[in-house]
């Protein structure tokens, strides 16, 4: 009888020990613990290195001496395994997370071995209607109102910088010379010297400023006119020898240069590369339909979301899938709200609420996550290796890391999982939208 086969004569008892919990208590005989040591120790064997025995050819018993630390390794990830795998098969279980497992010993020669384990289970709820579900979405931009802004937005994007005799306003290029009271170190750097004096550079009148209060002091500027004006650095401004420091610029404006937009049609077209105006028309009303399709579809989605959510009456979640989701939603609100030392103290002053918080979004996005794997799971909606591996050339070309990189940081935090939930949870509510009559 193959070790397999009598692997399934393991005993497998499961109980009740809350709403989404259950207690998995394996135990094996003494016969199939012996022949799962029999069948690891002859696995050992065909590559054991013994003296006097050829490669693969010592005595079991040897090999079972020199080799047990690392057999019984195996065999208990054999045994432990094994009842897993029999508890999802038989109990029809639909784990989504294991607790802690409790195993007094280590497996042993001719005893019986025994352990057990908490898992979680999906929660149990009536499932809403997901087919032809009637949405409705408010009306976004029409067709024209979209097409001028795009054209717009192009004419903008390809503006010449001319120059103008009027005032400097915000969004113009000032050509300037500057100089200030700051005294350079000895050993300054070519970044730090440009910072505080030139004889000519380019100021832009705008967002972030080169300069802190330069959008302020050179907003009215005229040209050939010449400005004083004192600049205090943040604390933490990007070059050092400035953080902190007050100092006095004193700014000459050579030209005054504004953006203005393209406004031939025709030379918009050859700044694109296009044959023609025809040409330009058509990539515009290619463009405004497959954005206005993206809009709509991305306003259904939402809806559908909504709507299927709000059928749903609330359900007990698994405390430790939950207490795990929580954790990761407050680390995330700690990323978007401490950015900087002076950031720590508020966040902690207000600790419990970003807590209530964290676990209010998780509870939702586990609730979602819920409904949305029954309806994968009617619908045999699957995520494959394809589309996982996708996702990660994405995020590493997105995050400027080394694809091999991003794998490993989504090993050591789990974030496999994670990608395949939020793969999954996007094509169901995709299929139910493709269907919904909106």
């Amino acid at each position: 009888m193959s070790l397999e086969t009598l692997l399934e004569k393991v005993q497998i008892e499961v109980k009740e020990t809350d709403f989404c919990t259950r207690k998995m208590e394996a135990k094996y005989t003494a016969e199939l613990v012996d022949a799962a040591f029999k069948d690891a120790a002859k696995e050992a064997a065909k590559y054991a290195q013994l003296p006097g025995f050829r490669k693969g050819k010592a005595p079991l018993g040897l090999v079972m001496a020199k080799y047990k630390d690392y057999i019984l390794d195996d065999v208990t990830k054999m045994l432990q395994q094994n009842a897993f795998r029999k508890l999802s098969d038989d109990a029809k279980l639909d784990i989504v997370s294991f607790g802690s497992m409790n195993a007094s010993e280590k497996p042993e020669q001719g005893k019986e071995y025994a352990f057990s384990l908490d898992v979680e289970i999906a929660p149990a709820f009536k499932m809403p209607e997901y087919k032809n579900l009637a949405v409705a979405v408010e009306a976004g931009e029409t067709y024209e109102q979209h097409y001028a802004a795009q054209l717009d937005y192009i004419k903008n994007l390809y503006a010449e910088f001319l120059n103008v005799e009027e005032p400097a306003a915000q969004g113009d290029m000032l050509k300037v010379s500057y100089d200030s009271d700051f005294v350079l170190p000895e050993d300054a750097s070519a970044s730090l010297k440009r910072a505080v004096k030139a004889e000519e550079g380019w100021f832009f009148l705008n967002e972030p400023e080169q300069i802190p209060g330069l959008l302020k002091a050179l907003t009215g500027a005229t040209k050939g006119g010449e400005y004083k004006f004192e600049v205090e650095f943040p604390a933490d401004w990007r070059e050092a020898a400035l953080a902190g420091k007050k100092v006095n610029y004193t700014v000459k404006v050579f030209e005054i240069q504004r953006r203005v937009p393209i406004a031939s049609e025709e030379k918009l077209a050859e700044k694109l590369g296009m044959e023609s105006v025809e040409k330009l028309h058509d990539f515009l009303k290619n463009k405004t339909e497959n954005e206005l399709g993206q809009a709509k579809k991305q306003k259904i989605k939402a809806k559908v979301s909504e709507i299927l959510l709000g059928a749903v009456a609330d359900f007990d979640l698994p405390k430790g899938l939950l207490s795990m989701t929580t954790q990761r939603e407050f680390s995330r609100i700690a990323e978007q709200l401490v950015r900087k030392e002076e950031d720590v103290e508020a966040f902690k002053s207000e600790k419990e609420k970003h807590l209530e918080k964290a676990k209010t979004d998780a509870s939702q996005k586990l609730k979602k996550l819920f409904v949305l794997r029954k309806i994968a799971e009617a619908e045999k909606i699957t995520v494959s290796q394809e589309e996982v591996d996708l996702q990660i050339r994405q995020m590493s070309a997105y995050l400027g890391y080394k694809e091999k990189d991003v794998r490993k940081m989504l090993e050591n935090n789990g974030g496999y999982n994670e990608i395949q939930s939020d793969i999954l949870m996007d094509k169901v509510i995709d299929f139910v939208a493709t269907q919904a009559k909106a």
